[in-house]
């Protein structure tokens, strides 16, 4: 059972980091093949734009699915975000270029980034949520880090999916042969579509729906606890921008200003995201064992100092520098993003569990995510080669004094929901006690 429940929690976020890693790494060839390609400039900065304006949408997605999942099930969530990430993702295999298609190319491709990023709208936080609710107390760490493990799994199969690809013939890759990496991540979505609609429904939501404790309004509710929101959202938006860097923004900046060639940029990533997906499951049992915020604190701290020396490490031009600079960002991802979101599940009661923390997560990522590809080539291009280091370190900075001060460990912490008072002659939604109670 624990083995059905993680694989199929893991799957569609495995697909969701995949594709990100696949468009990522191919933004040179997208735009080649989707913008006029006699202004190869503002055709890269176009495709970081699509990438982007996918996460524009991803709150809209959060309050959808996550309402779905705090109304109708979890279960009904995960199924239907991995369907519609499924077609999606496949689609893009399919679509004309601009030589065949003109404007219509571009459009047809932004259509698809908009589902993608609808569907992920509540993918990784309704999975950690499931999960959460599924785990043992005392494993709770273990278990949804192995969700969030999945982010570095589907990532490092993605690069070494592009690798395979480019090795067995660079001018078929250019051409034709990155559609099949879309493809085969719409075939993984289909697989957790599968493995999804297996699952049954966690207790704890049987339980609320038994009881007639389930929101009415999951997305006003989410915004009561409004103190809560904020941190959460502060949290996520560090992790956002450490981690569309290392995805999103990193191999174009090694390709085009490290002067690396797309193989050994392949390599360098593959074997970081593969580190990282060990250190985010060793992560997560230590959360277990000494508690969340410890580690948190540690991952911003090290977000703080070694940023900068990522990049100065990125811009060497070998094999060997290009392993540092992702190491010093990925050893953050992992710390920063496993106790994050366990302390985000943990901390948010369960009748809007999994709309409170989507939109918290999904927010900070429209706003800090989807800009990071962008956003780093627009200040490598005015302010230098250390300019999206020194971004990511004051991001960091503002959260390590707002996480420090105001978020308390979640370890032991238990969530129950207040029923509505008896005097109360029509349903109403529960109102979260204030943060910080004990609920």
């Amino acid at each position: 059972m624990q083995k059905k429940i993680l694989g199929a929690a893991m799957i569609g976020h495995a697909v969701e980091s995949y594709d990100f890693v696949i468009y990522g790494s191919s933004a040179t060839i997208i735009a080649k093949h989707f913008f006029p390609e006699d202004k190869p400039t503002l055709a890269i900065l176009s495709t970081l734009a699509v990438y982007g304006i996918a996460f524009v949408v991803r709150p809209v997605g959060a309050a959808v699915f996550g309402s779905i999942g705090d109304r109708l099930g979890r279960r009904t969530a995960l199924s239907t975000v991995v369907l519609i990430m499924a077609i999606s993702t496949a689609a893009i295999a399919l679509l004309p270029g601009y030589t065949t298609a003109g404007i219509a190319a571009p459009l047809l491709l932004l259509c698809c980034r908009l589902a993608q990023g609808i569907s992920m709208g509540a993918e990784y936080t309704s999975a950690a949520s499931y999960v959460m609710e599924q785990a043992p107390p005392n494993r709770r760490g273990l278990w949804i880090s192995a969700v969030g493990s999945a982010t570095f799994i589907g990532s490092a199969f993605a690069a070494f999916a592009l690798l395979a690809l480019h090795s067995a013939s660079p001018h078929a890759y250019t051409e034709w042969t990155w559609r099949i990496a879309f493809l085969f991540g719409g075939l993984m979505a289909l697989v957790g579509l599968y493995m999804r609609l297996s699952l049954e429904e966690t207790s704890t939501f049987r339980n609320l729906e038994a009881h007639g404790e389930t929101s009415a309004s999951p997305v006003r509710d989410s915004f009561r606890d409004w103190r809560l929101f904020l941190i959460l959202f502060t949290v996520f938006a560090l992790l956002a921008v450490v981690v569309h860097n290392l995805l999103g923004y990193l191999p174009t900046y090694l390709t085009t200003t490290g002067g690396l060639t797309e193989t050994t940029v392949l390599v360098a990533g593959g074997i970081a995201l593969l580190l990282c997906t060990g250190l985010c499951v060793l992560t997560g049992a230590l959360t277990d064992r000494i508690g969340r915020k410890p580690l948190l604190i540690t991952g911003v701290v090290i977000a703080v100092t070694g940023s900068v020396p990522a990049y100065i490490l990125a811009g060497g031009g070998t094999l060997l520098t290009t392993l540092a600079a992702e190491t010093l960002l990925v050893v953050p991802a992992a710390l920063i993003g496993m106790p994050a979101t366990i302390m985000a599940v943990e901390l948010v009661p369960p009748h809007i569990r999994t709309t409170s923390t989507a939109l918290a997560y999904n927010t900070a990522y429209a706003v800090f995510g989807g800009t990071a590809p962008l956003l780093g080539a627009l200040l490598t291009q005015h302010f230098g080669q250390l300019a999206p280091g020194t971004y990511i370190t004051a991001i960091a900075a503002i959260a390590l004094v707002i996480i420090t001060t105001a978020l308390p460990e979640s370890r032991n912490h238990t969530t129950t929901t207040p029923r509505p008072h008896e005097h109360d002659h029509k349903p109403t939604s529960p109102r979260p006690a204030p943060f910080g109670t004990n609920r």
